[in-house]
């Protein structure tokens, strides 16, 4: 029997859960199928809220993990991390490859957000991260991130985010038709980048143009907890059409999803690259609007597989919800448009498939698996 290579991943893992957490998972799962695994897990943050605070803790942290690699690299065939791009985290993940260069091991630097370029204002700063990334292979998101390691001498695969199996709801068949009023959810960790302000403003102005809708938000504490939603709420007179559930299991999502009408997520966060929520929506069969910033624009397809606008716009929002209600036929189309591109473009096993075929590539193992 052929022996497994040994591969280095090095990621974080939930808790606390986020989108690049539940991939990274994802991505455990699809390399300990062919290869011999070794995991150095970055766990740094105790919550959300954690996330872009430095602290000694987290220096101490990062040494003992840099400490855990260097004993780990002899014998690797490829290290692979998911790479901050920006943000004291790019530093210390630049050291960590780093690292790997000098054991000749190469690395696949698996990005889940954007913001490389801002890491390069000077021509110091150009030099560093070419030197970074110089003959490594670098997973994006999507096509339209490639301007993110534009002039970096660095392989290029692109490899979106995936659904479970279970996020795909039956094909819907019904012919679509809101609610009166028209129910509308908001679901993501409670970050004000995300969009959540935007949406409130865009309720209260429907509710003015005589457009009554119902708010539903969830998700877990960022740097807004449940006071700060409610303040939002009774500053926009919404208290009484407008609900905060929590953070919410996955029995609680499926449910909030099977309720509501419209899935609403107008984001503006700097670092967004394929936020999978809005495709966990699509796979639900729920229409979805949401901003046309990262490669959201490569699968909500405006007017076709959903509805875009600018982020930070509560006018242009509250006019593309008026649209899909009084659009129905069109809405319709457009949510099983958006079903189908779900099933041909984000399936678990496509992502596998990917990822390992990759990392075969990096290798240079002609000796694959029989299950590969």
């Amino acid at each position: 029997m052929t022996k497994r290579a040994k591969i280095i991943a090095m990621v974080q893992l939930p808790p606390p859960m986020h989108g690049a957490a539940k991939m990274n998972q994802h991505a455990i799962d699809a390399l300990s199928q062919d290869f011999d695994l070794h995991l150095i897990e970055m766990r740094f943050a105790r919550d959300l809220s954690d996330i872009a605070r430095v602290s000694l803790r987290k220096c101490a942290i990062a040494i003992w993990l840099l400490l855990r690699l260097i004993w780990a690299l002899p014998g690797s065939r490829a290290f692979y991390i998911c790479f901050a791009p920006t943000g004291g985290a790019y530093y210390r993940d630049c050291l960590y490859v780093l690292i790997a260069k000098m054991f000749r091991v190469p690395t696949i630097l698996h990005i889940h957000g954007r913001g490389l370029p801002t890491m390069r204002p000077s021509g110091w700063a150009t030099w560093f991260q070419n030197r970074v990334f110089a003959k490594q292979t670098v997973i994006l998101l999507g096509e339209t991130l490639r301007p993110e390691v534009s002039n970096l001498t660095c392989d290029i695969a692109v490899i979106p985010n995936c659904l479970d199996d279970t996020a795909f709801s039956n094909a819907p068949t019904d012919d679509w038709h809101p609610q009166k009023p028209v129910q509308i959810l908001w679901l993501s960790n409670l970050f004000r980048a995300k969009g959540i302000e935007t949406l409130i403003a865009a309720c209260a102005l429907l509710r003015d143009q005589g457009t009554p809708c119902e708010l539903t938000i969830a998700g877990a504490a960022g740097d807004m907890n449940a006071e700060d939603i409610e303040k939002l709420l009774a500053d926009f007179a919404l208290t009484n059409t407008a609900r905060y559930i929590g953070p919410v299991s996955h029995a609680q999502r499926k449910a909030a999803f099977d309720q509501t009408d419209l899935f609403v997520f107008p984001s503006h966060y700097a670092n967004e690259a394929q936020p999978l929520v809005v495709l966990e929506a699509m796979a639900a069969g729920i229409p979805v609007i949401t901003s046309n910033i990262a490669t959201l624009p490569e699968f909500v397809r405006d007017g076709k597989t959903g509805r875009l606008c600018p982020p930070k716009n509560p006018a242009a929002l509250a006019s593309a919800i008026r649209d899909a209600v009084g659009s129905p036929t069109q809405t319709t189309r457009m949510r099983e448009a958006a079903y189908r591109l779900c099933q041909d473009q984000f399936r678990r096993d496509q992502f596998t498939r990917s990822l390992r075929d990759l990392v075969y590539d990096v290798i240079g193992d002609e000796h694959q698996n029989t299950s590969h």
